[in-house]
């Protein structure tokens, strides 16, 4: 099980100095969130977080993503990249396949693609994109996507998308992991049949329940659990918690955001941000 820190809802200028302060730390990579807008005014339920709110302020940055890891992935050397989470559906597959395959050649193999379909359905509404068809339309994208970023001659004819044969170019010059978010039975069992799973933060007692159901939904699939990713965070690090979790198969843990005691986003200093990643690695990175 590897470390992983989460830059989510960071001033963008302060990225490129945490960022690379986590390659030298030890830390095996750095997650990054995206929300495309935030409403003056909350209407649908947030299933990641214990009240039910979003988490950050509306002048709270959330950039560009495949700019962001495209950017970073050229100040580090080593530190990987995973999105939590890209809402596919919100997007079209073409620009979304090349917006992904530009950052993932830029990283060269350190980018893991995190796909959700979304939870926002005024965000969709927004966008002109369809909420209630998101987790059918994703299943298609992926194929679509998959298809394109070969770099190779590809047509289509699917329920959603149709297209004659044609071109991108580049194609991607590394395997990309695709992992997929949410809890859902639906999700998991579309994680199951991809690379990964991503979760949100977590009590230990909701892992125990998750992993196991995982397993059994990758079997379902015919696919073996050796390589399947699996990313979360845990409201508790204890030792005991972070031993359960390696013996579960959970191969990525990363501390979540520089929150505040509410669970809100951070107004830590920089200079806090990278102390306290410092005392994280000191404790459980260099041991």
């Amino acid at each position: 099980m590897k470390f992983w820190q989460c830059l989510s809802m960071i001033d963008m200028d302060e990225l490129p100095t945490l960022a690379t302060h986590a390659e030298d730390l030890g830390f095996e990579g750095v997650t990054l969130g995206e929300h495309l807008i935030t409403f003056a005014e909350q209407y649908e339920h947030y299933d990641y977080s214990k009240n039910s709110l979003i988490r950050w302020y509306p002048e709270t940055h959330w950039p560009e993503p495949w700019v962001e890891i495209g950017a970073l992935s050229q100040v580090t050397k080593t530190l990987k990249f995973l999105n939590t989470l890209y809402v596919l559906p919100m997007r079209d597959p073409f620009q979304a396949a090349k917006l992904i395959s530009t950052a993932a050649n830029l990283c060269g193999d350190r980018l893991l693609l995190g796909v959700g379909i979304g939870w926002q359905k005024s965000e969709f509404e927004l966008v002109g994109q369809n909420f209630h068809d998101r987790g059918k339309r994703t299943d298609e994208m992926l194929t679509v996507m998959k298809m394109l970023w070969t770099g190779d001659n590809a047509s289509f004819d699917g329920e959603y998308y149709q297209f004659p044969p044609l071109q991108m170019s580049p194609g991607l010059k590394h395997r990309l992991p695709i992992c997929i978010g949410g809890f859902s039975e639906p999700a998991l069992r579309r994680a199951a049949r991809n690379d990964g799973w991503v979760g949100a933060q977590h009590e230990m007692k909701d892992v125990e329940q998750l992993l196991p159901t995982l397993k059994r939904f990758r079997a379902d699939s015919g696919l073996p659990w050796e390589g399947f990713e699996v990313a979360l965070a845990l409201y508790d690090n204890s030792p005991a918690n972070l031993e359960r979790c390696k013996e579960l198969g959970v191969t990525m843990l990363y501390r979540e955001a520089f929150c505040d005691k509410n669970g809100m986003a951070s107004t830590m200093t920089l200079d806090d941000k990278l102390r306290d990643m410092e005392h994280f690695a000191k404790q459980f990175i260099h041991t």
